[in-house]
């Protein structure tokens, strides 16, 4: 009894095996993901950046180094983070700051310097490609919060457009934006500032 158990085992054994083998090698995959694109609508205004890829991630990594050193009061090897010529629009500026490389490491110095302490926390960060120009930008959104050395706390929303050349960065367009009581409440947990 147990052989002929063990034979009809066998038998299903290899009736399953063999199954398995022709289903596998009978399948077809077939494609139907569409390769067309959408087209682009035709903008009611000329927009000078419209037509954007997504960018090279490390260079997120090369914005996020500036941001880094900045809040560590550790400005001395930033230098090397700049194109030869860097040009700032600055949220109270009026006019636009220009930079020769060998000056930026001075300026910031001087501007952090004011500060005792500083902490950027990151809410988003992008990296986009212009198709159109070919230009590398990184979109950083942060809430900055600091104590000037008189110990006066305070703390403000940036939005920061970056724009990297050869992976250095050559202008930065900033905005700032008070944090409301909301933004507060459910994003500054320890109500420090």
């Amino acid at each position: 009894m147990k052989k002929v158990l063990a034979f009809i085992a066998s038998i299903g054994f290899l009736i399953s095996c063999s199954e398995k083998k022709e289903d596998t090698s009978t399948t077809e995959v077939t494609s139907t993901t569409s390769t067309t694109e959408k087209p682009k609508p035709t903008l009611i205004y000329d927009v000078r950046y419209s037509d954007w890829e997504m960018g090279d991630q490390e260079l997120i990594n090369n914005v996020l180094r500036f941001y880094k050193s900045w809040d560590a009061k550790d400005l001395n090897n930033v230098d090397g983070m700049f194109a030869d010529t860097v040009k700032m629009r600055l949220p109270e500026e009026r006019s636009e700051i220009v930079l020769t490389k060998d000056k930026v490491t001075e300026a910031l110095t001087k501007n952090r310097g004011m500060y005792g302490t500083t902490r950027n926390e990151i809410i988003s960060a992008v990296s986009l490609r212009d198709k159109k120009s070919g230009e590398d930008w990184v979109m950083i959104t942060t809430y900055n919060k600091w104590i000037e050395d008189n110990g006066k706390r305070d703390s403000v929303l940036y939005h920061d457009d970056w724009r990297l050349k050869d992976g250095k960065i050559a202008f930065l367009m900033s905005y700032y934006k008070l944090p409301t009581k909301t933004f507060l409440k459910n994003n500054d947990i320890s109500g420090e500032k």
